[in-house]
């Protein structure tokens, strides 16, 4: 399937009526020096207070170095605090050695006047010692979409850890232990996870119970009494251009980029939220793997409220669902993008 259809923009977000104060445990993580830490292979950049779903976690420390220091299984209660201390060593440094004299030639140091060999070390006086790589620079997840040690697999095969021709029961295994709130209902299980003080959907679409697709849901969101509630004023630029930059940061340029407007709309009138409400508008980025055909859409679209989505789509299973003429939710698979979403 070359081209994946924005389903979520077709979904009703009844389930993000989740609570504010969900999850109900923190971890705190505590070190002698800054770490790149990972708590069931998600980012978190500010980890002395993690909010998590009760139960076991894996968290995972890198230091400065790109060397990991910490990896365990740590346990979260309800409403209890569960804190971790990493002390990373530190190294000490080598007393410099006294220069060793022999004749007029003193090794050790470079002799005065000698100029730098820019070839690297000769093993001469005066010739630089070999450069020292640069420890890699560790990825900056600035959304979860799904990454993976703040990565995504380079051949678009899945996300969160899950690939495509997984068993349901084994997404849902891996996902129930993110979930705030969850449906499991026939084709399809979606999940709201929190983050940061909001929440985000993840829905995965399964054929013969097995996963080919992926999609990651971001509206925006007001609390109101401890609750969260959608939005339908304000449009998630912010969330959307973060799921570009690291959708850009990992496959580069999109392979197309479609902006929809229609009814007299466009996209510098200043009206793009009303277009969005009354459906007269869609803005599309595709990324297509050519070796297996798996596909990523970013989109930004409106169902019961603005939405920007990203969803992942397996190649050989995406045909398949379309020649078979699945439906799932108001998606028609035999039916264009365009036809699903603004028939609906």
């Amino acid at each position: 399937m070359k081209y994946l259809l924005l389903l979520l923009l077709l979904i009703p977000l009844t389930v993000l009526k989740v609570s504010g104060q969900s999850p109900s445990g923190t971890l705190k993580i505590f070190s002698n020096e800054p770490l790149v830490v990972y708590v069931d292979d998600m980012h978190h950049p500010q980890y002395t207070d993690i909010k998590l779903v009760p139960g076991t976690h894996y968290v995972k420390a890198i230091n400065s170095e790109g060397a990991r220091v910490y990896s365990n299984i740590i346990s979260v209660k309800t409403n209890e605090v569960t804190s971790v201390l990493i002390e990373t060593p530190t190294e000490k440094v080598p007393a410099a050695q006294a220069p060793v004299s022999q004749g007029a030639v003193t090794y050790g140091q470079p002799q005065s006047g000698q100029g730098i060999n820019n070839g690297g070390s000769t093993g001469q006086p005066g010739g630089n010692t070999p450069d020292v790589p640069e420890a890699p620079t560790l990825p900056k997840q600035t959304i979860d979409i799904g990454q993976v040690n703040g990565n995504l697999p380079a051949d678009m095969a899945g996300a969160f850890g899950l690939t495509f021709g997984m068993e349901a029961s084994e997404v849902d295994r891996i996902m129930s232990q993110r979930t705030s709130k969850l449906q499991r209902n026939q084709g399809y299980y979606i999940y709201a996870i929190p983050y940061e003080s909001a929440a985000y959907v993840v829905e995965c679409r399964f054929i013969d119970q097995k996963l080919f697709q992926i999609i990651i849901g971001y509206p925006s969101f007001y609390t109101a009494n401890s609750k969260l509630k959608l939005n339908k004023h304000e449009v998630p630029f912010p969330e959307f251009n973060r799921m570009y930059d690291d959708l850009m940061a990992i496959y580069g340029e999109p392979d197309t980029t479609q902006r929809i407007f229609l009814g007299g709309y466009s996209e510098d009138d200043g009206r793009i939220l009303e277009a969005l409400k009354k459906k007269k508008a869609l803005i599309l980025h595709n990324w297509t793997d050519p070796g297996t055909g798996n596909n990523i859409i970013l989109g930004l679209g409106y169902t019961t409220a603005p939405l920007a989505a990203t969803v992942y789509t397996s190649g050989p299973l995406g045909d398949e669902a379309m020649a078979r003429k699945l439906r799932i939710h108001a998606y028609d698979y035999k039916k264009s993008f365009k036809d699903n979403y603004f028939s609906n």
